[in-house]
């Protein structure tokens, strides 16, 4: 999908490194978004909220984010299929995580390319959110330009321009940007293009898994990487990081006890590079993992930190827990409905219309791949909406297929819970990271299906 929003122009910072939009651009949006808080500079999100955009689940497109909130529309106004968010469940996410992990004493760089959303940026940073982590130079350069005040890339870069930006980023004492090194190979390329940076690039050696992707393997060579990071004058170690979701993301088989074991050799590394006095140019050490699965074992196993030269800063890196969902995440999240007193809630839905019934028991929806996430499952039919009326479809339905523009729907559902041509279908989601990329402008539903707000995305 093609994105022909005028952006923030990157190339005219102001006083802190952030755009500096026209004053033209930025005038003061008539209707705000409630939900993104004052996490990121109001200027550069009023630029966002007034720039149209491609929306083709609305009425009248192109449209901005300013002018959904204050159009008084509601769901049935929509162009469907229409992804949407909850605003209740939204803002619970939100709170919940927050308060978990400051009870887990835990920072949070929520990993923002779940949503590519400034405006559900500024909520995170608005609750405290540590910073936000990036998968990409290119993600990370977006956040730098709506005022995130620090990013850390989660991958060795090692692209020349990318280094680049990198470099101007670093002139810049008001944001701070860190990266990943997992080779000594990555480390020279570093160097070169970094030489001659302002200051050292922070980063953090990156711990692996044998036949997974990125990260050094055995604990010994990642101590002899971190000692070639010590002596390269553009480059400090700042600490270590992993990703424990490249284990299986379940709960009901031994993949706990192996993340568990695998942990270790996080406040393993960061003990012994300290005894080595590796950490000398840095403020503070960091230690970092915690995807949206198994974000409590990264808590546990951060809890007792060793006796360190300098302090420690544990973060988590979640993202999925903003929207939560129906399935993949409901299956692996510590704050899942089945084990938590005050569970995060699915907040990320579609609405699909019914559209044929060619067979007994089969509909087809106007919903497909195109729309919705099918990695990892495909999405699960809560209700259908005739009328006035939501009817809950308790498992008398699910979707079995989907084509580009098309879902099948096969049910066993009589009376009332038979979907007929042009009923609404309500569909639970799964792996909101596959979601947002699909939609530039996404609204926002109160408990009455009203669009209360709406939230821009930037892939």
């Amino acid at each position: 999908m093609t994105d022909r929003t005028p952006r923030p122009e990157p190339s005219t910072p102001g006083p802190s490194g952030t755009p500096n939009p026209s004053s033209d651009a930025v005038g003061a949006p008539e209707a705000p978004s409630a939900i993104a808080g004052s996490g990121l500079p109001a200027a550069l999100l009023a630029a966002l909220d007034t720039a149209p955009v491609e929306a083709r689940s609305l009425p009248d497109s192109p449209t901005t984010p300013a002018a959904v909130r204050s159009a008084g529309l509601h769901l049935r106004d929509l162009w469907l299929p229409a992804v949407t968010l909850d605003e209740s469940a939204l803002r619970h996410n939100l709170d919940r995580f927050a308060r978990w992990c400051a009870d887990q004493g835990a920072d949070l760089a929520p990993h923002a390319k779940t949503t590519m959303s400034p405006h559900l940026w500024s909520a995170q940073l608005d609750r405290g959110a540590w910073g936000l982590t990036a998968a990409t130079t290119a993600q990370a350069r977006t956040m730098r330009s709506f005022g995130a005040p620090r990013v850390l890339i989660a991958n060795e870069v090692v692209e020349e321009g990318q280094l680049a930006w990198i470099a101007d980023a670093l002139a810049d004492p008001d944001f701070h940007v860190f990266c990943l090194v997992d080779s000594v190979a990555g480390v020279r390329i570093m160097e070169s293009a970094l030489a001659d940076a302002q200051r050292p690039l922070p980063v953090l050696v990156e711990l692996g898994v044998a036949g997974r992707r990125t990260g050094v393997r055995d604990l010994d060579d990642a101590l002899g990487l971190a000692r070639r990071v010590a002596a390269c004058p553009a480059l400090t170690l700042a600490g270590v990081e992993a990703f424990e979701g490249v284990f299986p993301q379940r709960r009901d088989d031994d993949s706990p006890a192996r993340v568990r074991s695998w942990l270790d050799r996080l406040l393993d590394f960061a003990r012994r590079a300290d005894a080595e006095g590796l950490f000398a140019g840095a403020d503070e050490v960091i230690v970092t993992a915690g995807g949206s699965s198994y974000p409590d074992l990264v808590a546990d196993a951060l809890s007792s930190p060793p006796e360190l030269s300098l302090p420690i800063r544990r973060i988590i890196r979640s993202g999925c827990y903003l929207t939560h969902d129906d399935l993949f995440m409901e299956r692996a999240s510590p704050l899942r409905s089945a084990v938590a007193d005050d569970p995060l809630r699915p907040a990320l839905s579609c609405h699909a219309r019914v559209l044929s019934r060619p067979e007994p028991g089969r509909a087809l929806l106007g919903v497909g791949k195109r729309d919705v996430s099918f990695d990892i499952d495909l999405p699960v039919p809560r209700a259908l909406l005739r009328g006035d009326r939501r009817i809950p479809l308790d498992g008398a339905a699910r979707v079995v297929e989907l084509n580009d523009h098309h879902g099948f729907l096969d049910f066993t559902g009589t009376g009332d819970q038979a979907p007929d041509v042009g009923d609404i279908v309500e569909l639970g989601l799964s792996h909101p990271c596959t979601v947002f990329d699909k939609w530039p402008l996404i609204p926002v539903l109160d408990s009455e299906g009203r669009i209360v707000d709406a939230v821009r995305t930037l892939f």
